[in-house]
């Protein structure tokens, strides 16, 4: 099956109480690169090897006085930095009729994680903030497959034929009591605000969550920051996905659509829409 074009864009926004955007999000190509400084006539330039993915990061900072901002910020850069480097490229090429390996793109996935948490712990101690942290959910798709990793409350969806479905669980105190101890939590109750799991927060290494899904020609991917989901349902998110537009629109429609039911939080979200066949 030849990839289909994929459309993918990003919004994002301060939202109508904050004062500050501690949302990060990147969008961009893996793939290997040689820049050449000095060679023969004719080989000047640079060359880039065959696109190994598409790659979509976003990420939700929290820890206050300047923290947050700066620890999304570095969280996506560590992450980047990790895959651009450490990703198995032979592995990633491979074009057996099963796809790329999982446990080499999982387990740099992972590492990648690991990076982020130990890049924003670093950072933490050298700007006298180390309570700062944040999420981060990044999904790359090497089709026909994604791969999902996330630690965090930020969210990823597969829109596909006209239904959402969440990739991603909220790793918050409330959904973990609500898991395993099958615990009613109140809808106002503070516990859905609190995470256990995020880079940069704990003294703990983060424990991402890891997925890998086949993407059909007319799936859409999304991400967005909980800015999003404490205003907007899954049906609104589903209907605003599989409706006309570039993804960029329909990121921008989503956004205000939070906004214009409060926008308390800073929002973000991206849409990678894979074309119809």
């Amino acid at each position: 099956m030849s990839q289909p074009a994929i459309d993918a864009a990003g919004v994002t926004h301060v939202g109508k109480l904050r004062k500050a955007n501690e949302d990060s999000y990147l969008i961009g190509t893996l793939q290997r690169s040689v820049v050449v400084h000095d060679a023969s006539p004719g080989a000047s330039g640079w060359f880039a090897g065959e696109a190994a993915g598409t790659m979509l990061i976003v990420a939700d900072g929290m820890g206050g006085q300047g923290g947050g901002d700066v620890a999304s910020r570095v969280a996506v850069g560590a992450v980047v930095n990790h895959l651009l480097n450490c990703m198995p490229w032979r592995t990633v090429s491979s074009q057996s009729s099963r796809g790329p390996s999982l446990s080499g793109i999982r387990d740099e996935l992972a590492s990648a994680l690991a990076d982020g948490d130990s890049t924003v712990k670093v950072t933490g101690a050298k700007t006298a903030t180390p309570e700062m942290g944040t999420t981060l959910t990044i999904a790359l798709v090497i089709w026909p497959f994604a791969y999902v990793a996330h630690v965090g409350d930020t969210r990823c969806y597969l829109h596909r034929r006209g239904e959402l479905r969440r990739l991603t669980t909220d790793h918050t105190v409330a959904q973990r009591l609500r898991d395993d101890a099958a615990e009613v939590v109140e809808a106002d109750s503070q516990l859905h605000h609190m995470l256990w799991n995020s880079l940069g927060a704990g003294e703990d290494l983060p424990k991402p969550e890891l997925r890998k899904l086949r993407l059909e020609p007319g799936d859409a991917l999304v991400l967005c920051s909980d800015g999003l989901t404490k205003h907007v349902t899954d049906a609104q998110i589903a209907a605003a996905v599989g409706g006309p537009g570039s993804a960029e629109s329909r990121c921008q429609k989503l956004v205000d659509s939070a906004n214009a039911a409060g926008g308390t939080d800073n929002t973000t979200v991206l849409i990678a829409a894979c074309a119809s066949a």
